[in-house]
């Protein structure tokens, strides 16, 4: 072909490409007006939130309904501050949630607009998750009691069909497979590292001194307590001439929760005990059933030998010590892995810098 005809057919194919691009952008409204309206254009908010948009995330809206409804979650999470006034008074600082919690409400909404888009463009790549969602959603059906109309009506208010429901908790199954892929490879402490962790922290790894006690409970509510005190010292008496603690604990304890077991507490630390239900379990006598009085009536009450609290080896406490440290740099994974999700959607600065304004 000659240079001439060479030129002549390179015009022709650019010529076409741009007719198809004029074509498709402006007459048709093809593939490609499509994906740029997708780019371009902001995505609608959720069904039925008219509020302020506050935000947008590669072009899905953020608005206020969800930044408030975040905030009060957050809210729920916060004990408010308890400042001790003395003389047994005691002042309940109220926190100011919208000043406080809002800029952690927003981020937290932005990084799950983010997260949720990166595991749609990565969906092919993931497991499915319908078999998951559909069980979870059953489980959550199963909250109420049959009443599927009940069900339906919560679902409503949430403005969800069933299947909403169920793509919504697949989606949420594949966001934490996503967050699970992109942080498994963390790297595990080294024996030198471990060990700089156990000597920070094993003072606080003691265990509480124990004893294992059981006990027979006669309750005083709407009852002569001198009535109840003497069928107490009726039974401590049958159990001083040889009877079984268990057998006794199992017919005549008031303690639903613990008479079927022969009246078995399991290992108590008394120093809580004490603090908790007023009972001084710490002075009972190694393994001599004794009469106790506490609010709620009369104990017969036995108690082991004390068993010392002790911290453990480094050996002793290297299997949770490696889960804790592995926890402890997966967390910190997952935060360098969204703060790369903040970096690509060129959002971090900026929301450093409305944060100083």
């Amino acid at each position: 072909m000659s240079p001439t005809g060479k030129f002549t057919f390179k015009l022709v194919i650019y010529g076409a490409f741009l007719l198809y691009l004029v074509g498709d952008l402006f007459i048709w409204h093809g593939f490609l007006a499509g994906r740029m309206d997708a780019y371009l254009k902001p995505m609608p908010g959720p069904p039925g939130d008219n509020s302020e948009r506050i935000a947008e995330v590669y072009g899905e809206p953020l608005t206020a309904n969800q930044l408030n409804r975040r905030i009060a979650e957050l809210g729920i999470l916060r004990q408010p501050a308890v400042l001790d006034m003395g003389d047994g008074m005691t002042l309940t600082h109220e926190l100011d949630v919208q000043k406080e919690l809002a800029p952690r409400a927003r981020y937290d909404l932005i990084s799950s607009s983010l997260l949720r888009l990166k595991t749609r463009v990565n969906d092919l790549q993931l497991p499915n998750r319908n078999a998951e969602a559909a069980q979870a959603e059953k489980q959550i059906q199963s909250r109420f009691d049959g009443d599927r109309e009940k069900y339906l009506e919560m679902l409503h208010g949430q403005k969800l069909t069933e299947e909403q429901l169920r793509q919504k908790i697949a989606a949420r199954l594949k966001q934490t497979e996503q967050l699970y892929r992109a942080t498994i490879k963390v790297a595990d402490p080294t024996d030198e590292e471990l060990k700089i962790y156990y000597n920070l922290i094993k003072d606080r790894l003691k265990t509480p001194d124990l004893r294992q006690t059981r006990h027979i409970f006669l309750s005083t509510l709407h009852k002569d307590d001198n009535q109840v005190k003497q069928a107490a010292e009726a039974l401590l008496a049958r159990l001083r001439t040889g009877e079984s603690f268990e057998r006794l604990a199992k017919s005549t304890s008031e303690d639903e929760r613990t008479a079927s077991a022969g009246g078995s507490l399991g290992w108590i630390n008394p120093a809580r005990t004490a603090e908790t239900l007023d009972l001084d379990i710490a002075s009972l006598p190694d393994n001599t059933p004794v009469l106790v009085k506490s609010k709620w009536g009369w104990h017969i009450m036995e108690a082991s030998p004390l068993k010392k609290g002790r911290v453990p080896s480094y050996e002793e406490a290297l299997p949770a010590l490696k889960n804790a440290a592995q926890s402890l740099r997966r967390v910190q994974a997952t935060g360098l892995y969204m703060d790369g999700l903040f970096e690509e959607a060129h959002l971090k600065n900026r929301i450093k810098n409305k944060q100083r304004h």
